[in-house]
């Protein structure tokens, strides 16, 4: 079966998260904007189109899926249905949407997670940041080693290292402060805030 990958590049705003993990599939134009690769515009609708087989299907929809801007579509050629299932809020409705106050009551609320936790550190003479995983006996089972917070908290769930999402929220929350503090050598101990 066929599908249009459909790209709206007006509306590009050079995240370009989709040159990032399809480079196959997109290029980069002078300002920064996605090229669909093999795209012909199509002059009535403005947009660039290439009709792509089953086999191509699933880059193109991580492509879709993890742009920002929704400006890339998959439409079923004889339907020209969206293929994708997303909904995205328009601008004019997000006012309408209800705000829920944040909080968190850590003595009610805290829950050690069955799988283990961490220790983190910088180490800013050699610019990485360095974790430690002890498992649920308290034994220093692995460190994860990596020069920021992105690499290191996606090689913990990959892993199978939490099993908690309070848990991986506080360790992707904690990475991004022990990134901060290397970048620019501040002082670090977890989770105190950094300096000012």
């Amino acid at each position: 079966m066929s599908y249009i990958v459909v790209y709206n590049k007006d509306k590009c705003t050079s995240a370009a998260k989709c040159m990032g993990i399809h480079p196959e599939l997109w290029s980069e134009d002078a300002d920064g904007k996605a090229i669909l690769i093999d795209g012909k515009l199509n002059a009535a609708s403005r947009r660039y189109e290439r009709v792509i087989e089953d086999s191509e299907l699933e880059a193109y929809k991580q492509s879709a899926l993890i742009c920002p801007s929704y400006v890339i579509d998959i439409v079923e050629p004889a339907s020209k249905k969206s293929i994708l299932n997303i909904n995205p809020t328009k601008e004019d409705e997000k006012d309408k949407v209800p705000v829920i106050q944040a909080s968190y009551d850590s003595n009610a609320e805290w829950r050690m997670d069955p799988k283990g936790f961490f220790t983190m550190k910088p180490f800013p003479e050699e610019g990485v940041i360095r974790v430690r995983y002890y498992g649920e006996d308290h034994a220093l089972k692995v460190v994860v080693e990596g020069k920021n917070a992105e690499d290191i908290y996606n090689t913990i769930v990959r892993e199978g290292f939490v099993s908690s999402l309070a848990h991986a929220a506080y360790v992707g929350s904690e990475l991004m402060k022990v990134e901060i503090a290397l970048k620019k050598r501040l002082a670090y101990v977890q989770d105190d805030p950094l300096p000012e």
